[in-house]
């Protein structure tokens, strides 16, 4: 790597992770809240919001990288610009050509980064985020059972007519919602309730009978116990069922689901939009390249201060083009895997004018 290109490079990259780190500071700050607030009800560490965070980063580079070198390559070329830099490189026979084939390449190589970011890690990331959040919503982490009131224990519904100091209950009613046994009763005249914390509540019973449906139509099978154990488990993870969104699914996934067969057209359309969003988001900083050069290239100035208002303007517009672009494939099954690509499209062209320009100055 020749000295030029170091330079070049030292002078965009601390910007470019200033840029980056704001950027996913905001884009977190949305869930933050959120996730401090489940983590302080249900009596969860704040390495568990950290783990969260660390799902959620693969899901937020692929905003935050391309909008971080848009601000880095516009404020690094019109620093250069304002500081002379930039016309004593051509002056002493360098061409534009040359000058931006650093960033070029550094464009290049955040597009292959967000490449495996948008079709692997940033699906696979944010659906171990949903899995993890869903299990910690329903979690139990202290249960306070109070006389006279039903209170609801994982895959059971609970009531105690007396409740004492040490766990003693008392007129215990107990009715199966869901799982196996669906529907199932027990009633005992006293009885213990221990808590296992993460685990679930262990009742041992005593006096009393259970109920449940057979396979006799409107028909109970009935037996009575002297003493009967019980564990009742917070949440089943085992059996826990969530179907997962089309943004947790990795895109070796969703064109799977496209050649599996006949789907609703609505859906189609979706998940052909989608994986084409995630190829066009990974060409962004190319795309961006493209534009942003010539326009830093003209910033003589006030640099910082125009270079940051033309980046927050192109952000604007190019995500604007994403939105729309978005919307035409998901109503247009012919536009899904084209519409996506706007934004892109449309930063090359813009740019082709600026270039001709820059060359012809």
């Amino acid at each position: 790597m020749c000295l030029l290109t170091r330079y070049l490079l030292r002078s965009c990259v601390p910007t470019f992770l200033l840029g980056l780190g704001a950027f996913l500071f905001v884009l977190l700050m949305q869930y933050f809240l959120k996730l401090f607030n489940l983590a302080l009800m249900k009596g969860i560490s704040f390495f568990w919001i950290l783990s969260c965070f660390a799902r959620l980063l693969p899901y937020f580079l692929s905003l935050a990288l391309p909008m971080a070198f848009l601000v880095a390559l516009l404020l690094t070329l019109g620093a250069l610009c304002e500081s002379g830099e930039v016309m004593a490189m051509r002056a002493s026979g360098f061409s534009f050509n040359e000058i931006l084939a650093p960033y070029l390449l550094f464009a290049a190589a955040l597009s292959a980064l967000l490449f495996f970011v948008n079709h692997q890690a940033s699906p696979d990331g944010f659906h171990s985020f949903r899995n993890a959040y869903s299990q910690a919503a329903e979690r139990v982490a202290r249960v306070n059972l109070e006389p006279r009131t039903f209170f609801p224990l994982g895959d059971w519904r609970f009531y105690a007519e007396e409740v004492g100091r040490n766990g003693e209950v008392g007129g215990v009613r107990l009715v199966k919602l869901r799982g196996q046994y669906q529907r199932m009763r027990v009633w005992a005249r006293r009885g213990r309730a221990v808590v296992e914390p993460g685990r679930g509540v262990s009742l041992e019973l005593r006096s009393g009978s259970l109920q449940w449906p057979n396979e006799v139509p409107g028909g109970i099978t009935t037996a009575t116990f002297g003493r009967y154990h019980l564990f009742v488990p917070f949440v089943d993870y085992k059996k826990v069922h969530r179907d997962p969104d089309m943004q947790e699914l990795n895109t070796a996934k969703l064109r799977d689901i496209l050649r599996a067969g006949p789907m609703e057209p609505a859906r189609r359309r979706e998940y052909t939009a989608e994986a084409a969003l995630r190829s066009a988001g990974a060409a962004a900083p190319l795309a961006l390249f493209w534009v942003a050069c010539p326009l830093g290239l003209r910033l003589e100035r006030k640099s910082r201060a125009v270079g940051f208002a033309l980046s927050l303007l192109v952000i604007f517009a190019f995500y604007g083009l994403l939105a729309l672009g978005m919307g035409l494939g998901r109503r247009d099954l012919a536009m899904s895997p084209w519409g996506p690509w706007i934004p892109d499209a449309a930063s090359v062209l813009a740019g082709l004018p600026l270039w001709r320009n820059l060359k012809r100055a």
